[in-house]
């Protein structure tokens, strides 16, 4: 399955029509400030991103999804699943027109659904940055729980768990 619905989201893989409004969401240096290294995107890098995501979808039978507010049918942003060092990670970005609608947890509780149902998984594993208050409080209303610190991309990051 790569098509799941909730009551505000149309939650998909993405299409080729996503890629310009997806990049005007990953290029905004607000949405990116604590994604990744923090320094930004540019619109190659999305599309590198964009492919990257594809490729673990046809590797890997998972991956991470569009997702788009069904209000008015345009993407706002991802959330799904990559393949980590021993585990899988969910991501989420939206962009920051649709902040604190509770998205990022409508979207997330959907996916995690979907993940449980799907696949075989002990745990999904998180990482956020300590000073990005908003996502720690989306991952623990998913009921991740903190397992420290580490470095990721350069940077060190809060780790969080959730055994399924």
């Amino acid at each position: 399955m790569d098509h799941i619905k909730t009551i505000n989201l149309e939650i998909r893989r993405f299409r080729e029509t996503d890629i310009e409004p997806y990049i005007q969401i990953m290029t905004n240096p607000a949405v990116t400030k604590y994604l990744a290294d923090g320094r930004g995107n540019t619109a190659e890098g999305v599309k590198e991103m964009l492919a990257r995501f594809e490729a673990v979808w046809d590797e890997q039978g998972f991956g991470v999804f569009a997702v788009v507010e069904t209000a008015n049918g345009n993407i706002i942003g991802h959330c799904g699943f990559l393949p980590m060092k021993d585990s899988v990670e969910l991501l989420y970005a939206f962009d920051a027109s649709v902040w604190g609608k509770g998205y990022a947890t409508e979207a997330g509780k959907a996916v995690l659904d979907y993940a449980k149902k799907q696949f075989d998984w002990a745990e999904l594993h998180a990482i956020t940055w300590p000073q990005n208050e908003a996502s720690s409080a989306v991952l623990k209303k998913l009921g991740f729980s903190n397992a420290g610190q580490q470095e990721h991309f350069g940077v060190l990051m809060d780790e969080l768990v959730l055994e399924l």
